[in-house]
């Protein structure tokens, strides 16, 4: 009887140490900085910091300083997965997801499935494969999870939800995205986030033509370059800030000043020639260029976009819209306007969003 007994209670102990292991999350996270911390244990997810223990020592990370997290033991589909988002192949994604068996999955891991089911919504919808309300719409249900609202993807999702809503244009969409920008820059201890919710204000402000709150906004970014704040992402926030505050001086009628600022970023090589931000220094440059009354070297600056760099919906139709009107009214060349109003209308459809 009593070897019985022992028999039960080891069995028992047993099961509650693989219990309490199961509950153990080990991943690797990746910072912007380029450092990595190695087989932490987050105690405490959240929106704005993760608590993690990292060889016995405990520390906080802010969320706007990681650039990814992976974590030990997760299914082998999470790489090609993540391979995909890197390329923009969203459908790869959602049809790879499906393979994952929840069983396989820890409950941070469940939290990663479900922001990447979303994120790959969203860059359909960017692309023009999934109407932008439908995307909005998964993105609302997502938010509406307590556990999806404190995950450390929360702010990330976040900004694409507002770029979606700028997409729109509408006022009530233009209030979704303020909000949503405003609420990402007062993230706590975040100065990447706050210099992301920075542009995304400034960009709105564009969008009113308000010249000074825009050039505010974009000011602020490249004084924080400048200060080091934003170190890992410095060209991305660089070269978004730089080509906004262009567009503002653009609005105060400095259009000579604008084309030779952005000039100089093509010079000092912020960015690399592959990188797709390269279509808001084209379509920057061909704003700047049509209002400086130089419609075929704005033409030309808009084509580098649409050959080069048409993988961004947003910026993939502002350059196909400028160069139809230039090449109808500034031009006369209604043929080509005609192939370019084929082009858009095939890609992304007759009707806006």
């Amino acid at each position: 009887m009593k070897r019985h007994l022992l028999g039960y209670v080891f069995a028992l102990v047993f099961l509650m140490v693989s219990a309490a292991q199961a509950q153990v999350e080990k991943c690797h996270i990746s910072l912007h900085s380029g450092d990595l911390i190695r087989s932490a244990t987050i105690t405490k997810m959240g929106r704005d910091v993760l608590t993690v223990d990292a060889g016995g020592s405990s520390e906080k990370v802010a969320v706007g300083n990681i650039s990814s997290i992976t974590f030990v033991g997760e299914p082998a589909e999470m790489k090609d997965i993540r391979t995909y988002l890197a390329d923009s192949r969203f459908e790869d994604m959602l049809d790879t997801l499906k393979e994952v068996s929840p069983e396989q999955l820890s409950v941070n891991m469940k939290k990663e499935v479900e922001y990447l089911r979303v994120r790959a919504v969203a860059g359909l919808a960017f692309n023009g494969s999934v109407a932008i309300p439908k995307a909005l719409t998964e993105m609302k249900k997502y938010f509406s999870s307590k556990d999806n609202s404190e995950y450390y993807r929360f702010y990330e999702l976040s900004e694409l939800y507002a770029n979606l809503n700028m997409l729109i244009g509408t006022e009530d969409a233009l209030k979704e995205a303020e909000g949503a920008f405003q609420m990402i820059a007062s993230a706590k201890d975040s100065p990447i986030l706050k210099a992301r919710g920075l542009i995304g204000a400034g960009n709105i402000a564009l969008m009113k033509e308000k010249a000074a709150e825009a050039e505010k906004a974009f000011k602020a970014v490249i004084t924080m370059v400048k200060n080091q704040e934003v170190e890992g992402v410095r060209g991305e926030m660089e070269v978004s800030a730089s080509c906004g505050l262009a567009r503002a001086e653009v609005l105060e009628g400095k259009t000579e000043e604008a084309i030779a600022e952005i000039q100089k970023i093509f010079s000092a090589n912020k960015i690399s020639a592959e990188d797709p931000m390269n279509a808001l220094l084209y379509n920057a440059l061909g704003y700047a260029q049509l209002k400086a009354n130089k419609p075929k070297d704005a033409a030309i600056a808009y084509m580098h976009t649409h050959l080069l760099y048409n993988g961004n919906k947003q910026q993939h139709i502002e350059a196909l819209d400028a160069m139809i009107k230039i090449f109808r009214e500034e031009l006369r060349d209604e043929n080509r306007a005609r192939d370019l109003e084929g082009i858009k209308a095939s890609r992304y459809g007759a009707k806006k969003g």
